[in-house]
């Protein structure tokens, strides 16, 4: 098993074992590669390797026994006789609902979402009880002289029939409105289908107030067994998932360290050209197998490059995840140890810990950049460029070499820290041999003991002032002459003022510098965590547990969010996979939402005011969330009104259709790629679950006890699919559902008897005969919903995955105004103290961080929706994955060099220097950088207008100017000819400067890029006139979009 798969593991589980282990300093040469170092050690065993691919663990293992619990405790206790006499026909939508109350769930988010469900219940019953009332009604003035109570009539099965539509329509409405309601508005849709479905056939209002109160009762009862189990066998609060969950965070940066040393030493000798032949016999060898071409590969592309691309889109993912998470952590009534605020803080650390790694991954990147540009893997190119070539590859190599000891040495201390804070704050255990060894290892302070922080600081003290040493070493290797030791002890005129860095020479400075400053700042943020963890520690916050509560604030903030749009990005992971109609799940903010009206200016008056509200109804039946309500509700009755009929209402009821209505209303999606991904999925999920129910009933021959015991342990099973196979979700969840189905029924026959089963209209079927019907009913309800989705007309993923992606470059042309605006500040000391409220560079930072993670959110939505994308008919064209996938890359680089360069400016920032000790070419530095137009305006314009052309699919303005690069050393020499001179390369402020130079470099080139992709998606206007024949004097105007421009007259 390779590194990134490690990672992978990590993150996924959140097990502390294996973050501690990768946490682990090695004893071992820091050169050698960790994956090296794995080879020596015995293979494991298939078994073991078995075990170790599915992720199984103690906590997993009782969290699926948690989960299969509530449904087996329901079945179980309906064979009691006073149980089935009072649930009687409806005992088996106890151990329904006792499902659908995730038990699993972290008792934060339970509490949430079981409050939100007991309301929905007690509405439902309320306005369904109004709707039978109503139906009784009709049902009194319409009826004949002499008609039986129970005979048919059309009066009430149109109300009930009114009454179920307008309900399906409404909930659905919110469904994509409120992503945080999913399992609230599953359960509205259950209980509603249900009271609709039999309330034709009720005789008066005595027969509806008691069908309403059982069925009440049943589906409170299964949430009161799924908040007992919750509650009494292994609570698990969201803070405890969020500290596993940190833990893997932390594992995760230490592989994606471990990977990025592995790919570093790696380019030390690799050669473009040899790795380039390489490719071109991979892709030979993959046409004689696959018609599928093999992706391209670049330069610089080797299996260590790609595994540290799949890490960092796992710890950008579980980045993104986490912060969601840690708002229900802070939530939530809890007996622990760290408060509210210590989560709080101890996220910040870890999210200044994360991004210099980030900065870190994009070294690759930039590598890459630079070796496309120079065809470093091509030959055919003149003598003089293939020398160029050679040059740069060969300082590449001296690079690398240079940085390998500096490198080698801070990741091996990052990771030990990382142990230690993961030590100090009881994440994980400290390991036995290190408790064991720890009095030999006194002169070396071992993670965990409290002499480790000052042992960590002296390293990265060491660390800094051997940088002066390689710099040194780099002034000498390309003839600038400096006295030994300048850099320690400066003097002007040691150094001749011609000293400004050739180009060529400047950009491999700039890289080293570059890699040298993120790993010093990764180390210093490293080291700010480990503080933190001793003074918590210190401070005796990790000595006992004792109550939490959350403050006034926290909850007020907490019920306003779940009915609002702040709550709707930070779903449980439980969930979303379960429903995924809710694309609606990053809120973009008013401005995105709101745009000026050009037909109206704003109201002046209570009667225009009044106007405004008037035409908010029509605005209201335009939204695609009421489409799609209205296309849930049609497709819900295109099933109902079998039963809303004479001729078919007893079909209805004697084949059941009454769950192909409730699969109807609650696995419809949006998108129609997603529709038919889960349509697959779920026919697959329910025709396991009818081959596990004959299993289950005929393997103990429908022994009452064995049934339940076989039953639960197929619950068990599926609920691994549940916790451990996101993909799957759905599987798992319709395959519980289904057999509690089938073999909640047979029990429920056997505990009342065949006559009072049967006394609701359902004839009883023996099991080989009902769960063929079972799984007939479920597909053919699935089948309707599909069809509904793409009739009349689909809305497919690539449509949204358009606006996604214009929606997300309007949050990065927001995001990149902010590092303008935060990185102006910083360099006039305008900020004030960014920790403290009501500041300045408060209030920049907590926008930052709200965008940010936003736009991450987003990101993994349009991945997810792009792998969705193959599931869609193609009609026509084919779509350009290639394109969009392109786009998502661009996006996701203009992001991460943005919070690169405001991470960077940190060090400009007034709290690391004060003014007073600043030397005076670092005062006169940042007023010259402060004087320097930039291109920023530029990149925020173009991102603004680029969003604007590809959300609303309209062809790019002509003649475009796209920002130029962030010239500012051209610029900065001009002003002072002396500013960058090599005797000040060891200031700190030189190298925030060369990541600024760098990233802006970057930024610019992923525009161009950028606007590139969006130019071959969308066109762009062509005024321009091309004659049709030589000899006719009548000229074409042309002002379309088109492919091939004429020349211009």
């Amino acid at each position: 098993m390779d590194e990134s798969e490690k990672v992978a593991r990590s993150s996924r589980t959140g097990s502390g074992e294996n973050a501690s282990q990768s946490a682990r300093p090695k004893q071992h040469d820091t050169t050698q590669a960790p994956p090296a170092a794995a080879t020596s050690e015995p293979k494991p065993s298939k078994i073991k390797q078995l075990w170790q691919k599915s992720g199984l663990d103690l906590i997993t293992v009782l969290m699926m026994i948690k989960g299969s619990l509530p449904p087996t405790i329901a079945i179980a206790i309906y064979q009691a006789p006073a149980v089935a006499a009072h649930y009687s026909t409806l005992g088996y939508l106890m151990a329904i609902f006792s499902v659908l109350g995730m038990a699993i769930m972290p008792r934060g988010k339970f509490i949430q979402t079981m409050s939100l469900n007991v309301l929905a219940i007690c509405v439902s019953a309320a306005i369904n009880l109004l709707a039978l009332w109503t139906a009784m009604q009709a049902r009194a003035h319409t009826k004949r002289a002499g008609e039986s109570p129970t005979a048919y009539n059309s009066s009430a099965s149109a109300v009930c029939a009114l009454w179920l539509f307008a309900q399906i329509y409404i909930i659905n409405y919110a469904r994509i409105k409120r992503p945080a309601l999913q399992l609230t508005i599953i359960i509205y849709s259950i209980f509603t289908i249900v009271s609709m479905s039999y309330g034709p056939t009720f005789p008066n209002m005595t027969a509806s107030l008691s069908f309403m109160k059982r069925l009440l009762e049943t589906t409170l009862s299964g949430l009161a067994l799924s908040t007992g189990v919750h509650f009494f066998f292994m609570p698990l609060s969201s803070r405890t998932v969020v500290f596993k969950q940190m833990t893997g965070y932390l594992g995760c940066i230490n592989g994606m360290l471990a990977v990025q040393t592995k790919y570093m030493q790696s380019l030390e000798s690799l050669d473009p050209i040899e790795l380039h032949a390489k490719h071109v016999e991979e892709q030979a060898q993959h046409a004689k197998k696959s018609k599928k071409p093999m992706k391209a590969r670049g330069p610089l592309d080797t299996p260590a490059s790609d595994a540290l691309h799949g890490t960092l889109m796992k710890l950008l993912e579980l980045h993104s995840k986490l912060g969601g998470d840690i708002e229900s952590a802070k939530r939530e009534f809890a007996f622990g140890k760290l408060e509210s605020k210590d989560i709080k803080q101890l996220w910040q650390r870890l999210r200044m810990v994360f991004a210099p790694i980030l900065g870190l991954s994009s070294a690759v990147d930039i590598l890459r950049r630079h070796a496309q540009r120079g065809h470093w893997d091509s030959i055919d190119l003149p003598k003089e460029q293939v020398d160029i070539n050679k040059e740069q590859v060969e300082s590449v190599h001296r690079t690398m070499r240079a940085l390998h000891e500096p490198f080698a040495i801070v990741t091996e201390n990052i990771a030990s820290g990382i142990q230690h804070a993961q030590i100090r704050l009881e994440l994980v255990k400290p390991p036995k041999s290190q408790a064991e060894d720890v009095e030999s290892r006194s002169l070396q302070a071992a993670p965990g003991s409290p002499m480790f922080a000052e042992s960590l600081r002296e390293n990265l003290e060491v660390f800094r002032k051997s940088r002066h040493v390689t710099l040194e070493r780099w002034c000498h290797e390309n003839g600038h002459q400096l006295p030994d030791g300048f850099f320690d002890q400066p003097t002007e005129d040691a150094v001749k003022e011609e000293e400004n860095v050739p180009e060529g020479q400047r950009r491999q400075l700039f890289f080293m510098l570059y890699i040298e400053y993120l790993l010093y700042r990764a180390g210093q943020a490293t080291l700010d965590l480990v503080l933190f963890a001793d003074q918590s520690k210190q401070d005796g916050k990790l000595a006992k547990s004792r109550l939490i509560l959350p403050g006034g604030k926290t909850m007020r903030k907490w019920v306003i969010a779940v009915f609002t749009h702040a709550d709707s990005s930070k779903g449980d992971h439980l969930l979303e996979d379960v429903e995924d109609g809710a694309r609606d799940s990053v809120y973009m903010g008013q401005e995105f939402e709101r745009l000026k009206d050009p037909e109206h200016l704003p109201p002046q008056n209570a009667m225009e005011r009044f106007g405004n509200r008037v035409r908010g109804i029509p605005a209201f039946f335009r939204d695609p969330a009421s489409a799609f309500g209205f296309r849930v509700a049609c497709a819900t009755m295109s099933v109902a009104i079998i039963n809303y009929l004479h001729a078919s209402q007893t079909f209805f009821q004697r084949n059941r259709l009454l769950w192909s209505m409730i699969m109807i209303a609650i696995s419809m999606s949006r998108l129609s790629g997603q529709s038919t991904y889960n349509f697959i999925l779920r026919v697959g999920g329910t025709a396991v679950a009818m081959i596990g129910s004959y299993i289950i009933w005929y393997i103990v021959d429908g022994k009452t006890a064995g049934v339940i015991v076989f039953l639960w342990l197929w619950m068990t099973c599926a609920f691994y699919l549940v916790l451990k196979v996101p993909k799957l979700i759905i599987v798992g969840i319709l395959s519980i559902v289904t057999s509690v189905l089938i073999i909640g029924y047979e029990l429920q026959v056997k505990a009342i008897g065949i006559t009072a089963s049967e006394s609701n209209g359902q004839p009883f079927y023996p099991t080989y005969l009902l769960a063929p019907y079972r799984l007939a009913t479920v597909a053919a309800g699935l089948l309707v919903a599909w069809v509904w989705t793409i009739f009349p007309y689909p809305v497919s993923e690539n449509s949204e995955l358009r606006k996604d992606l214009g929606a997300s470059m309007y949050l990065l042309a927001n995001f990149a105004t902010l590092a303008r605006e935060l990185i102006k500040s910083r360099l006039k000391d305008g900020t004030g103290d960014e920790t403290v409220k009501g500041t300045h560079g408060y209030r920049l930072e907590k926008s930052r961080n709200e965008v940010f993670t936003k736009s991450l959110m987003l990101l993994n939505e349009m991945r997810m929706n792009s792998a969705f994308s193959k599931f869609n008919f193609s009609v026509g064209g084919k779509f350009p994955h290639e394109e969009y996938q392109a786009i998502i890359e661009c996006v996701q680089r203009i992001l991460n060099y943005h919070s690169l360069m405001i991470y960077a400016s940190q060090t400009l920032s007034s709290a690391d220097t004060p003014e007073f000790e600043r030397s005076a070419w670092s005062q006169d530095f940042r007023r010259l950088l402060t004087s320097v137009s930039t291109t920023a305006n530029q990149v925020t314009s173009t991102l603004a207008l680029l969003s604007s052309s590809l959300s609303n699919g309209q062809p790019l303005p002509p003649y475009l100017e796209l920002p130029q690069p962030f010239a500012f050393v051209q610029r900065l020499q001009k002003m002072d000819k002396g500013i960058l001179s090599v005797k000040h390369i060891a200031e700190p402020e030189y190298s925030v400067f060369a990541v600024v130079q760098i990233c802006g470099v970057c930024i610019t080139g992923d525009i161009e890029l950028l606007a590139g992709h969006v130019r071959n998606l969308v066109g762009e206007m062509d005024f321009s006139f091309k004659a049709l024949n030589p000899s006719d004097d009548s000229l074409d105007s042309n002002n379309g979009a088109t492919e091939a421009k004429g020349k211009e007259l």
